[in-house]
């Protein structure tokens, strides 16, 4: 029965290679049911009857039907059984070629890491939605147009429209206010300065949050102003803080120095309306004017000229955006045309209230929160994906072409089994299936590679931002961005080369003639064409680095107007520990005696807005002594409160007149400074010293402040933009300063511990927050310059590597390839350079043919870059030439390498080989 039943499978194995699926079934049956009648007829021959030798001959079978169902089974399941014969198989050989694997394995790990790590945070800070109830029918509301007022933070609306919208609107279920805030927490006798948010009431219900313990905010916390100084922590802060006791709700906290009472911790996934910053504590919005009395937010918590709130809403079933924002049009007219009307506006130009009443109120998707890193890091992250994209396209190229050669190398072996009738289909399969292998291998690696890359991108964010939690653990969207990527990538890389590969010319193959052994020319086209595409890749690739880090270089040399070097800051805000106005101002002046007391120490300066901040405080509209500002003309400033020796600790020239004077305090003549722009835009040739200014919202504020001094310009939110117009306040005379500056004699670095030791002496309930270099701070003002110029710097060399080895495979290949000719070349009496040219003239070809077909993407893609660069046109030149001139240049190396070990070859030893 056993040489019966292997024979069978045979006949199974060879009829499953010459028909198609449906018709194995029944041309298998016919088989099984062939060999049963020769098996009776072996037992009729042996002496039994024809009865008894069918029964025994369907014993030896197990039954026809038997049979047949053992076919069934096995063909619905023949697949799955393949597959794993497959990986088998494929690890088998893998084992046997362990340079080849780990070559595949480690370049797929790097292209697949490179894409995953940048999705990270593309997941993290740019597509994932809030873990909030149904994100989808949350909105964000933000009016646009020219408002008539003052704006602080992002989309701002003010309390009282909130109030309208919220009160009689038609389009949303619920609707909610908040403002994010820093706070000064202190429990027991420690002080910090964490994030948090002031919220109303219905925050928490429009989310769909529910407390781990206790309870969360209603609408009656927010009734009234200053009532119900109750507080809600996120379950990480209670955690850390309060190592998740239970017997803290009902304790007390002073936030702002205030008490707050604990009711409630949020349950573990939800820290706040900002995805990637950590929000650790909310309070009702209301009690803002009792624990920031000193702030516009404060006194004008009521105030329709403040816009100061971000207001979100859910939509009601049914209603999408587009009817949001239609139903919301005339309510929001209807309160523009309220507002316009009021004593407010009645100093307001004609043109302005024009333009105030042309407002609009957009409705954008707020399933994602505030998105303040979205913002800044929402390009730039788009950027480097399509960089990672490139990078693991080379990668492929070069997995293809190792494909390729394995595969070749292998096609004596194909080929016999093609002579003994296998199907071109299921040898493909099997060469698929070591791609996959290789692929997913990769892939699991990649997730490694990630996690180190994602640490390294978390070093750009700049130091002082310690609350922003982004994690570089992968979670299940990762892996299974890894996995799918993997699987494309293995079905990219594989397709193309098994094709190639099964198609061999199997009579010379088996006959050993190597031309057929190293591969046909179709093989080597599709190679050569690889490596050409992976040249203009890299091309592009060098190029973008190139201009990112000369537009880098350009921003870093840039003078900002002030002196970085030997300088330091750091920030101290005083009012929410209990100092009211008086007392702060004299902290801030002993705080500067004091420092300028160290003898490492020259001089300290104090001011109310820090440098390259990104943001600032702008004035809505300046009103200058005898200047009559057109309609509509731009009449905003940039404003800074600082102390005397602000100047002097910065470097700022003083062009004309005096800075601020001890003199110069809160009952005496208001003063201010002014920059060059200001000077140029408002006065032109004249003297701006003597003349008088004002800041206000509309032009009947009052010209009182005189102008005592002009300095030059510097910059203040970023490097990018030019020098604003600035007015520089006294700080005795208008706030009391958050921000230290201090210039020393040596490095920054070795006063740090002092100058924590005096504020420490001075007030142990003052947090310093955010001490570094004024260096350090210019730098990280270029964040996401350095991290373009940076990882596209690394991942451009990284392709260029990949690429240089696709180059350097495909003439090692072309050498082999050739080698009888050369050799015979060299018998005749060829020359070193004539062989070594044979080569290198397929390699200038390949890498000219890759140049021309990258510039035009060059000229295309760069443009879609423009706005990343500063000081550099994308097109430049010198950039192409530069990136040109490496990738030729490395690309010589790899082709001249074999084409050297071409002329060593013996003639005698190759013709006889051959």
């Amino acid at each position: 029965m056993s040489r019966y039943w292997h024979f069978l499978k045979e006949q199974a194995a060879r009829i499953r290679g010459s028909l198609g699926r449906r018709k194995f079934e029944s041309a298998f049956e016919e088989e099984v049911e062939a060999h049963l009648a020769l098996l009776t007829k072996h037992f009729i021959e042996r002496g039994l009857s024809a009865e008894e030798a069918r029964y025994a001959a369907r014993k030896q079978f197990g039954g026809v039907t038997q049979m047949k169902n053992e076919l069934r089974d096995r063909s619905r399941f023949r697949l799955l059984e393949a597959m794993i014969q497959d990986c088998g198989y494929v690890l088998r050989q893998l084992r046997k070629s362990p340079v080849f694997a780990a070559a595949a394995i480690l370049t797929l790990a790097i292209g697949i890491g490179a894409n995953a790590a940048i999705f990270s945070l593309v997941d993290q800070l740019i597509l994932r939605l809030l873990p909030i109830q149904d994100p989808q029918q949350v909105v964000a509301l933000v009016g646009e147009g020219k408002f008539y007022g003052d704006s602080q933070g992002n989309n701002p609306m003010s309390y009282p429209m909130y109030q309208n919208i919220r009160d009689h609107n038609q389009v949303f279920s619920q609707m909610m206010c908040l403002r994010p805030e820093k706070f000064t927490v202190s429990v027991s006798s420690e002080s910090e300065v964490v994030s948090g948010e002031s919220v109303s009431g219905n925050y928490f219900p429009l989310l769909g949050i529910r407390p781990a313990i206790g309870r969360l905010f209603s609408a009656a916390d927010t009734l009234h102003a200053g009532a119900n100084p109750f507080v809600v922590l996120s379950f990480a802060y209670w955690k850390n803080h309060f190592g998740g006791d239970s017997s803290t709700i009902g304790r007390t906290i002073r936030i702002n120095n205030y008490p707050f009472t604990i009711v409630g911790i949020i349950r573990p996934g939800f820290d706040g309306l900002e995805p990637g910053l950590a929000e650790s504590i909310f309070i009702p919005i209301t009690m803002v004017p009792v624990i920031a009395p000193d702030s516009d937010a404060g006194p004008r918590f009521f105030d329709p000229r403040l816009r100061w709130v971000n207001v979100y809403g859910r939509l009601k079933p049914g209603t999408t955006i587009a009817q949001a924002k239609a139903g919301l049009h005339p309510l929001f007219h209807r309160i523009l045309d309220s507002e316009v009307h009021e004593p407010d506006f009645r100093h307001a130009t004609v043109y302005d209230k024009e333009q105030f009443l042309k407002m609009w109120l957009d409705v954008i998707p707020g399933g994602q929160g505030n998105r303040i890193l979205r913002r800044q890091y929402e390009k730039p992250l788009w950027v480097l994906m399509g960089v990672a994209g490139l990078v693991l396209l080379i990668a492929c190229g070069n997995i293809a072409g190792l494909s390729l050669a394995r595969a070749t190398a292998r096609q004596k072996e194909i080929a016999v089994r093609l002579a003994i009738g296998s199907s071109r289909l299921r040898i493909a399969q099997q060469l698929i299936t070591e791609s996959l292998v290789l692929a997913l291998t990769g892939g699991a690696a990649g997730v490694a590679v990630a996690v180190v890359i994602v640490k390294g991108l978390m070093a750009f964010l700049p130091s002082d931002l310690n609350g922003y939690d982004i994690s570089g653990a992968p979670d299940l969207r990762i892996l299974g961005f890894s996995m799918v990527l993997a699987l494309v990538t293995g079905v990219a890389f594989g397709l193309v080369p098994a094709l190639q590969a099964t198609r061999p010319d199997v009579a010379k193959t088996l006959k050993n003639q190597s031309a057929s052994v190293t591969g046909g020319a179709g093989q080597y086209r599709f190679r050569k064409a690889l490596v050409a595409a992976q040249v203009a890749l890299s091309l592009l690739l060098l190029t973008g680095a190139s201009l990112f880090i000369r537009s880098l270089e350009n921003l870093r040399s840039l003078n900002p107007g002030f002196q970085a070097q030997n300088a330091l800051q750091f920030e101290l805000n005083v009012g929410p520990v209990g100092y009211d106005v008086s007392h702060a101002r004299a902290f801030f002046r002993s705080l500067e005696e004091r420092l300028e007391s160290i003898p490492e120490i020259e001089s300290a300066g104090i001011a109310d807005m820090p440098v390259l901040s990104g943001g600032g405080w702008v004035a809505p509209m300046i009103v200058v002594a005898g200047y009559r500002p057109k309609p509509g003309e731009d009449m905003t400033a940039h404003v800074n409160a600082v102390s005397p020796g602000y100047f002097k600790t910065l470097g700022i020239h003083l062009l004309s007149g005096r800075v601020f004077r001890d003199s110069d305090i809160a009952i005496s003549q208001p003063v201010a400074v002014v920059n060059e722009s200001f000077v140029k835009r408002f006065f032109g040739n004249e003297p701006a010293v003597g003349k008088f200014v004002g800041k206000g919202n509309d032009p009947s504020a009052p010209a009182d402040i005189e102008i005592v001094g002009v300095v030059n310009d510097t910059e203040y939110e970023n490097l990018r933009n030019a020098a604003p117009r600035q007015i520089f306040l006294c700080v005795a005379q208008h706030s009391f300063g958050f921000v230290v500056y201090v210039r020393t004699k040596r490095d920054p670095r070795g006063v740090f511990s002092s100058i924590r030791n005096l504020v420490r002496e001075m007030d142990p309930r003052v947090p310093i927050q955010g001490m570094k270099t004024v260096e350090q701070h210019v730098d990280e003002s270029l964040v996401t310059e350095r991290m373009i110029a940076s990882l596209s710097s690394g991942f451009s060399l990284i392709a260029t590597a990949l690429a240089v080895i696709g180059l350097y495979g495909v003439m090692a290949y072309m050498v082999l390839q050739r080698a009888r000719e050369m050799a015979i070349r060299i018998a005749l009496g060829a020359v070193a350079g004539r062989v070594i040219w044979l080569v290198m003239r397929e390699l200038v070809l390949l890498v000219a043919i890759g140049i021309a077909v990258a510039l035009p993407l060059v000229f295309v893609l760069n443009r879609f870059v423009r706005s990343e660069l500063y000081g550099i046109q994308p097109n430049d030149v010198s950039s192409i030439v530069f990136a040109i001139f490496i990738l030729s240049s490395v690309a010589f190396l790899a082709g001249y390498i074999p084409s050297r070990r071409a002329t060593a070859y013996d003639p005698m030893q190759v013709l006889k080989y051959e």
